[in-house]
């Protein structure tokens, strides 16, 4: 073994690529700012007059840099003064938590759950590896071996002590569980050793580049109870038990999710004396439980940040790695054919919805990944809006244009079904997708689903849908190629791909697979680069999904709530250092 560390100068050597800080923004939106009807923006697209309920928006921003706090530690928010012991923080997330032991995992679901778990280890906003439940690692130079360092003294909720047979433990309840969200990542695992108590190893059947990521700071790697795992079984979510600053207390499915102190946290006991996760799916709801002062943290739209600053809220938007897009069931009728998928690219009008909606907050996309993450290729072209040339496209193909303003081709019209969820401004999304194709002779119907449910039929590919709008985030840019799930073999992959029947669709598969395994695989930076490019390209060409934006997350906390941090680029709030100054 060599490379021993405990920063990530060990895993540097293996990646031998390092990110620039990503930004982590403070909104400083100026007033005169108007919302804009969904009628005004449809019109501005092409068409519609419906009145929006609750325009969109809150997913990126403008505004000036400011240097980030490193992880683990509390930023700025303290206001310099001295901790106070007590009091509850109430914080907002969208959707119940899809489970409760990271098998599947979602934004909702980390946001819910996490401030009862711990990961091996942890990374700053630079991307380099930081000290977790392991105190420090080595890395042997083949990138095979993994050798970590426990902490010690440290116990599970249900006071049992967490040790390297835990470690064991977690790794292999993926690797046991095909239709685990982590399965894929420690499928590599050839086996896991325990050296002793406070030493482990982890042994790879064939190197995967990003192992340290993926499988030691992901959320994968949050390490829960085997005790409590193995004896309750199906009904864990009942009693879920982490290592983490705070213990469970009370789940109630669409409501809230209650948690108590953790006073022997390894970390040091929380000041406050419990965290309240309140379940609101609906945006406008959030915005009055925040004007009334009953909930401390909400993730905003932009066009509600000028009303919370002047109710003295404090606005910060962070930039992250991940991207929206428009999801493509490439394996079924009619987006499986490559002329309907090049209209629907072109018939969006990215930048309308970016300006209108999104305040000018978010990059408008590529390729998939944002201008800061080290696989953008900014020589690959850009498709941009051309409802003319996706109706050419359309005519080529046989779907004329008929008199009602449908597509038909064979007495067949052209019709897709959009799948939409309970989610932020997901709808809203959906209706200006389903009224920018129908511009270009596109008939729709939108199908929406509580949030969970929508995983679901997304992932399963289940019903006859061909359209949604998607959103995914990427844990670090440094690892991802493209910033969603691109791979046939990713738990949320983005295009079905892996279900098509057409032999050239089932080729394609097999080549973008092979490139996922190159990647993984290959040790030089310049190579997984320019294969990352290949795989950039191949989504393009062959019009896979539609890239959309690359979206920054707008958090408004209240002021009475001090010593929090951000963790996952931004996208997390963390309170553990955290307490309520009334």
């Amino acid at each position: 073994m060599s490379h021993t560390a405990s920063g990530s100068d060990g895993f540097d050597r293996i990646l031998q690529a390092r990110l620039r800080r990503r930004q982590i923004l403070r909104a400083a939106i100026g007033a005169g700012m108007l919302v804009p009807g969904l009628g005004t923006l449809l019109a501005a697209c092409g068409g519609g007059s419906e009145e929006p309920t609750s325009p969109a928006g809150g997913d990126g921003g403008q505004a000036s840099a400011t240097t980030p706090s490193p992880s683990g530690s509390p930023d700025s928010s303290d206001g310099g003064g001295e901790g106070k012991r007590g009091g509850i923080a109430r914080i907002v997330t969208t959707a119940n938590p899809a489970s409760w032991d990271l098998t599947k995992s979602t934004w909702a679901t980390w946001q819910g759950i996490s401030y009862m778990y711990d990961r091996l280890l942890t990374f700053n906003e630079a991307e380099e590896l930081q000290p977790g439940l392991a105190v420090s690692w080595e890395f042997s130079d083949d990138g095979l071996e993994y050798l970590l360092n426990l902490r010690e003294g440290v116990t599970f909720h249900d006071g049992e002590p967490f040790n390297a047979e835990a470690v064991k433990f977690n790794i292999q309840r993926h690797i046991d569980q095909p239709d685990s969200a982590f399965y894929a990542t420690y499928e590599p695992v050839d086996r896991v050793e325990v050296i002793d108590e406070h030493t482990v190893k982890i042994v790879l059947k064939e190197i995967e580049v990003f192992f340290p990521y993926t499988g030691l700071a992901q959320w994968g790697a949050l390490q829960l109870s085997p005790k409590a795992y193995g004896e309750t079984g199906e009904t864990y979510s009942e009693h879920p038990v982490g290592t983490g600053p705070f213990k469970f207390e009370s789940y109630e499915p669409g409501s809230s999710i209650k948690f108590v102190r953790n006073d022997d946290y390894w970390g040091g006991a929380p000041l406050l004396d419990g965290i309240e996760v309140r379940i609101i799916p609906e945006s406008s709801v959030q915005l009055i439980e925040m004007e009334a002062g009953t909930v401390d943290y909400i993730q905003a739209q932009a066009k509600d940040v000028e009303l919370l600053q002047s109710k003295g809220m404090v606005i910060e938007s962070t930039i992250t790695p991940g991207a929206q897009f428009i999801s493509l069931n490439v394996s079924k009728e009619p987006t499986s054919e490559l002329a309907v998928r090049k209209a629907i690219a072109l018939a969006i009008d990215r930048d309308t919805i970016i300006d209108e909606v999104l305040f000018g907050y978010a990059e408008k996309s590529r390729a998939g990944v944002n201008s800061q993450s080290p696989f953008y290729h900014d020589d690959i072209p850009m498709i941009e809006y051309d409802p003319e040339r996706a109706g050419a496209i359309l005519d080529e193909a046989g779907w004329v244009m008929g008199s009602n303003g449908i597509r038909q081709r064979d007495g067949k019209p052209l019709f897709v079904n959009i799948l939409s969820a309970e989610y932020t401004n997901w709808g809203l999304l959906n209706q200006i997708i389903q009224e920018q194709l129908k511009v270009i002779g596109i008939d729709s119907q939108i199908q929406t689903l509580e949030w969970n449910a929508y995983l679901d039929q997304w992932r399963e590919n289940q019903g006859d849908w061909h359209v949604t709008f998607h959103s995914q985030g990427s844990i670090t840019a440094a690892s991802a190629p493209i910033q969603a799930s691109w791979a046939p073999s990713n738990f949320w992959t983005i295009t079905q791909i892996d279900d098509a029947t057409t032999p050239e669709l089932q080729e394609l598969a097999e080549r973008l697979e092979a490139i996922n395994q190159d990647i993984l695989s290959n040790p030089d930076p310049e190579a997984r680069k320019a294969l990352a490019r290949e795989a950039q390209m191949l989504f393009q060409e062959n019009q896979l999904t539609v890239w959309l934006w690359h979206a920054a997350t707008i958090s408004a906390i209240q002021p009475r709530l001090k010593g929090y941090w951000f963790s996952h680029a931004g996208r997390v709030l963390e309170l553990d250092k955290a307490w309520i100054e009334e």
